[in-house]
């Protein structure tokens, strides 16, 4: 309205300078989890409970999507401050995961497809780690989504297969669950390598599902301690 008023006219490389001399940069938006009071006190009760265990009997699980932005859109903010956490940008390419990682192996990796409920999540599991089951006896299951976990029907699956579920383990806590760094490293390098189909996309996240070496696997979840 300014410029239509004074006739004014700004070019885009006189705004490219401009935001250069403020110190902006560009940044991809990210979510941030919520953790409020209940949360931290779940954290610090398994905090209290857990803080001298060894990880090495854990199994450590959850959902990931992997996306490919292709909206343009970028979010400028100047050099030290936080980035923006209230946008969702646009997605062409878009993947839904579900594995499981632990000391000496991981599971199968399974592709997502539509809603996940209690019966579909007991199937993720069973897709997942029946081919690893005679290996998973007395240890214990973790995920960072408690609602589907803590049911009947997965405690009963589990429990039926020698696997227990770690109910304290508390919501809302990705820097206790090691699968989230695998997540992590899993997307440097499906980014590295630029995906630009759907087809794609598939190959690399199975791929560097399968390429991450185990003892990257087993340096995330030693550290489980060190953030304890």
């Amino acid at each position: 309205m300014f410029f239509q008023r004074t006739g004014l006219h700004v070019t885009s490389r006189t705004t490219r300078n401009y935001r250069s001399s403020l110190s902006f940069h560009p940044v991809h938006a990210r979510t941030q989890p919520l953790i409020n009071a209940t949360y931290t006190r779940q954290r610090l009760n398994f905090y209290l409970s857990h803080a001298t265990d060894r990880w090495q009997n854990i199994i450590f699980s959850d959902e990931k999507a992997s996306e490919v932005d292709v909206s343009g859109i970028v979010y400028w903010i100047p050099y030290g401050c936080p980035r923006p956490t209230h946008f969702q940008s646009q997605v062409q390419y878009r993947v839904v995961i579900f594995g499981a990682v632990w000391y000496d192996d991981r599971s199968n990796l399974v592709f997502i497809h539509g809603r996940i409920n209690i019966r579909t999540y007991v199937q993720h599991l069973q897709a997942t780690l029946n081919s690893h089951l005679r290996h998973l006896r007395r240890y214990y299951f973790t995920h960072d989504r408690p609602t589907w976990v803590h049911t009947v029907l997965a405690h009963d699956w589990l429990l039926s297969n020698r696997i227990r579920c770690m109910d304290n383990y508390p919501a809302v806590s990705p820097d206790l669950n090691a699968v989230e760094s695998v997540w992590s490293w899993m997307n440097r390098h499906v980014q590295r390598n630029h995906p630009n189909s759907q087809q794609r996309l598939e190959r690399l996240v199975e791929q560097a599902w399968n390429t991450i070496p185990q003892d990257v696997i087993r340096g995330y979840i030693n550290n489980i301690s060190n953030i304890l």
